[in-house]
């Protein structure tokens, strides 16, 4: 990333989900690591969604 790519990342409102997200992304691929089946993600992935839907909570 450039200088001014990085500058305008950080300004971006979901950036720190987006790192989140990489950070996320990176543990999946440790070998042995469990991260469970999708359901145990549930919670968190509507909490993530509706806090970011504009068309609100997830149901």
């Amino acid at each position: 990333m450039s200088p001014a790519e990085a500058a305008a990342f950080e300004r971006d409102p979901l950036a720190d989900d987006a790192v989140t997200l990489r950070q996320a992304d990176e543990a999946g691929k440790v070998i042995g690591f469990d991260a469970g089946v999708l359901e145990d993600w549930r919670t968190v992935l509507e909490l993530v969604a509706a806090r970011n839907s504009r068309l609100g909570a997830v149901e």
